[in-house]
């Protein structure tokens, strides 16, 4: 909701309509709930006499930090309809990338959930029958169906223990994730997994330059920059630079060097924000580089899409085969026997 809003306040304000007006127009057309609800109490609040920033500080569960602090740049610079526009590009970036990433690992997930579905069914409802059968035909069985076979029991008589472990398991994770130690390893290990963790770290990165970029640009402070990008962020490990990052530009240090020491961001990203740094365009820079890694962040999905596909693909094949001779050919081969 918060991105059509943005366009539309953008569109409207561009051909001079005032900001009172436009938000009116907009709340009419807006479908019942919540957000109308707290887009109607943004207008009572601008009519009251606050701010556009300070209305929309009411309104958390919409509005971020990073939007509250971009509109309270554009109130200082006078130049809302600017800032509307790089808001709106923003966000609807940020969006382009997160449901790249969700696309790209959804479909693996799904497909190995099903398969997982699949085979526990096979295990549990369907190799009792076969089991059945090769007892009323006798002999012996080859090792791969005596295999499944015990697959097949322990599945039905320990299952329910492995669900149990699992439940365990992921609980453990989320209380241990809550805390700021744990969150700290669990992310830097996110991080150091091969493949995914390139597409996060990359995606990260990526989105504290975009949102850094964008802030510089609209005339935010790079101290109050800081502020907002820590607040803001996902990643523990980049929050935990930035607070380290805010330290060190407050003493006096250059950006780049703050950013050098922390070990994370790579350095040909700390090299180009010492030239923007020199050249006074580190606002201009840093959305530069945030699209060279949104563009990076796409192919390394193209890559593992196309690669994933096919890798799956031939795995389920080679089990469902697995299964299939392990369960036929022991009976036709007894069958023949008997005969």
């Amino acid at each position: 909701m918060v991105i059509p809003f943005t366009r539309q306040l953008y569109t409207l304000i561009k051909t001079g309509i005032p900001l009172l007006s436009a938000l009116q127009i907009i709340s009419a057309q807006l479908p019942s709930g919540r957000f109308k609800t707290d887009i109607e109490t943004l207008i009572h609040d601008i009519q009251e006499g606050k701010s556009f920033s300070e209305a929309l500080s009411a309104s958390p569960r919409y509005f971020s930090l990073f939007y509250i602090n971009m509109i309270k740049a554009a109130e200082v610079s006078g130049n809302l309809t600017g800032i509307l526009k790089e808001l709106s590009q923003h966000l609807v970036n940020s969006r382009r990338i997160a449901r790249q990433v969700q696309a790209a690992f959804m479909y693996p997930i799904l497909l190995l959930l099903i398969s997982a579905v699949i085979l526990i069914g096979l295990l549990m409802f369907v190799l009792p029958v076969f089991m059945r059968i090769f007892q009323d035909l006798g002999g012996d069985l080859p090792p791969t169906t005596l295999f499944l076979i015990w697959l097949s029991r322990f599945t039905i008589r320990w299952g329910w223990l492995f669900l149990v472990v699992a439940l365990l398991l992921a609980a453990v994770i989320l209380v241990l994730y809550r805390k700021t130690n744990a969150k700290y390893t669990i992310n830097a290990f996110i991080w150091r997994i091969p493949l995914f963790g390139s597409v996060m770290k990359t995606m990260d990165i990526g989105r504290f330059c975009r949102t850094l970029g964008t802030l510089l640009s609209s005339g935010v402070t790079l101290v109050r920059s800081m502020e907002v990008l820590y607040e803001t962020t996902t990643s523990v490990l980049l929050q935990s630079a930035l607070e380290d990052i805010r330290y060190k530009v407050e003493q006096g240090k250059s950006l780049s060097g703050a950013m050098e020491e922390t070990g994370i961001f790579p350095l040909t990203l700390v090299k180009m924000i010492q030239v923007g740094e020199e050249s006074g365009k580190i606002g201009d820079l840093f959305l530069d580089v945030a699209g060279d890694y949104e563009e990076e962040v796409t192919f390394i999905i193209t890559g593992l899409l196309s690669l994933l596909e096919p890798v799956l693909i031939v795995i389920m094949g080679g089990i469902v085969g697995f299964i299939v001779v392990s369960l036929f050919f022991p009976i036709f081969t007894l069958s023949g026997l008997v005969k």
